[in-house]
């Protein structure tokens, strides 16, 4: 079987059309989070650690959040955020951890800085992460704390 000069032209054309179209083409962005590395004996000396990260929202569009490490070793467990400037409260766990029985348990939370149906928009600003109780604590003296800058 031969083939004619244009129909190997056609061919080649379609060929590089199909490259082109592939790699060019928008495709899906996968977003990667780093997690902050901290070893196991330092999480074990200040056990809540908080890092900024984004990841996909529900409308495929990327959002700010800031995901926190932090240890359980009391009943009735969860994290409060405060504006460190104004001392306000500006978030507040949803929930509360249990350790199992005499055993500690570590978590990740996912603190989500734009307005949802959870949270408020977060500004830009410095913020103080407290491991607490059930209720909101009027001190933070003897808790675990951190804080961290949002850009």
């Amino acid at each position: 079987m031969k083939l004619k000069e244009q129909n190997i032209e056609y061919i080649i054309t379609s060929l590089i059309t199909v490259i082109l179209l592939i790699t060019f083409l928008p495709s899906r962005k996968v977003i990667v989070s780093e997690q902050v590395y901290v070893g196991e004996e330092e999480f074990n000396q200040h056990p809540l650690v908080a890092w900024e990260s984004t990841h996909e929202k529900w409308n495929s569009k990327e959002g700010d959040i800031v995901k926190v490490k932090y240890r359980v070793t009391s009943r009735n467990t969860k994290l409060w955020m405060f504006d460190v400037s104004t001392g306000k409260l500006v978030h507040e766990q949803s929930y509360h951890r249990d350790p199992w029985g005499d055993k500690h348990r570590d978590f990740t939370y996912v603190w989500k800085l734009y307005k949802s149906e959870r949270s408020e928009y977060i500004p830009p600003g410095t913020y103080e992460i407290v491991i607490g109780g059930m209720y909101e604590p009027s001190s933070t003296i003897g808790k675990i704390t951190t804080v961290i800058y949002i850009n």
